[in-house]
């Protein structure tokens, strides 16, 4: 190998000199070394290093002197080192070979690299004296490579927690269509099976009105869920867009507990409010629709007979919206889950109906839009606080 070598045309270097009585390495450096750009080292059967190119020293960032006369080893990561010393040790039997190596440059960062490793043959036909290594930098290209996995990752995860959020946003619609289909089969058979003359008119209109407001709550039930998945995805989308003014946070809450009395009434749920001239800065639907989920979650996970407080306080210049509820509480682990689309970790609500966690994803979404921040304060057994920060609207008036 070593004969078919051009003279070479670049200045010779004036390489540390190494004696070896079989090979004259001072000449096998300037021909070897000299010729290409690409950083190379040649070594010794001991993997000492007996002559580097600049390209290789500025690989490493250490100069010929602090590389030459060392072993290669010296620079070689640790889990590397094995590999080095196998391929080493079978150079008479593959004269070339090509294998990853992990170097360690002058500042001890790893530098990833491939190494084209050829046997040196002696112009005598004698034993190998050493061998070369041409070294190619991949470090760039393996991060890139790192970076490609993990996205993958995340996608995958992404898909699967969407596929789950479906499922359980399937599982909502569901259940009230089943109980609308339930309700109407009872209308037909009441309709279909002839009842006693006395009183009959009566109770068949009791039942007819009570299956109409089962499958009128249904409904309802449905509307609400179709309403907010489309929110949500429009929200994702950025297609939502927000026109922040100043509003009364007082006079959005009356609106939403007006809405909300009813479901609070069968629960026996007292809603006690303390927020009055409460200036904020948000957009109209964006706030009561924060609101309402809000309210609506803390009667939902409320025993009944209890108490849910609303309460609004000045910190720095901004506004804490607070809603406490008495109920059952967040565990610990599935608090770090609430803003994510984790359905597995919904709790069920003190009626036993389980969500999709889909109303604080809105909430978050649109607090986030308002320049404003969402926190969750919980303790199982002990209740649970939702905190919203707000910028301070303008008062009016005097």
């Amino acid at each position: 190998m070593l004969a078919l070598l051009s003279k070479p045309t670049s200045p010779a270097v004036d390489w540390p000199a190494v004696d070896s009585p079989a090979v004259d390495w001072d000449r096998l450096s300037r021909r070897i070394l000299d010729q290409g750009a690409q950083a190379c080292w040649v070594v010794d059967n001991d993997l000492v290093i007996v002559g580097v190119n600049p390209a290789l020293c500025a690989l490493l960032g250490r100069r010929t002197v602090e590389l030459v006369g060392t072993r290669l080893l010296a620079h070689v990561a640790e889990d590397s080192r094995s590999v080095l010393e196998r391929q080493a040790a079978i150079r008479g039997l593959t004269p070339h070979r090509s294998y990853d190596v992990t170097l360690i440059r002058a500042d001890g960062t790893p530098l990833r690299t491939i190494f084209n490793d050829s046997r040196l043959d002696g112009e005598d036909g004698g034993a190998p004296p050493g061998f070369c290594i041409f070294v190619t930098d991949i470090t760039r290209h393996v991060e890139e490579e790192a970076q490609r996995a993990r996205r993958v990752d995340q996608l995958a995860d992404a898909v699967a927690r969407m596929n789950r959020f479906l499922g359980q946003i399937c599982q909502e619609l569901k259940d009230p269509l089943s109980a609308i289909l339930g309700a109407t089969q009872m209308i037909s058979s009441d309709v279909a099976s002839p009842g006693p003359a006395d009183g009959a008119s009566g109770q068949g209109t009791a039942h007819l009105g009570a299956y109409a407001a089962l499958c009128s709550d249904a409904g309802r039930q449905m509307m609400r869920t179709i309403e907010n998945l489309s929110l949500w995805s429009r929200l994702q989308l950025n297609q939502v867009p927000l026109d922040l003014r100043s509003y009364e946070l007082g006079g959005l809450l009356q609106d939403v507990l007006e809405e909300l009395a009813p479901r609070a009434r069968a629960r026996d749920i007292l809603i006690v409010n303390r927020i009055v001239a409460t200036p904020v800065l948000g957009d109209l639907s964006a706030l009561s629709t924060v609101l309402k989920h809000l309210v609506e979650n803390a009667v939902r996970f409320s025993p009944a007979g209890s108490m849910v407080m609303l309460s609004a306080a000045p910190v720095d210049g901004r506004v804490a919206v607070r809603v406490q509820d008495n109920g059952l509480g967040i565990p610990e682990d599935q608090q770090p889950h609430l803003f994510r689309i984790d359905p597995h970790h919904a709790a069920p609500g003190a009626d036993g109906e389980v969500g999709s966690g889909l109303g604080l994803l809105i909430c978050k979404a649109l607090v986030d839009r308002m320049g404003g921040g969402i926190r969750v304060f919980s303790k199982p057994g002990g209740g649970t606080a939702v905190t919203v920060t707000l910028n301070q609207g303008q008062r009016t008036g005097l």
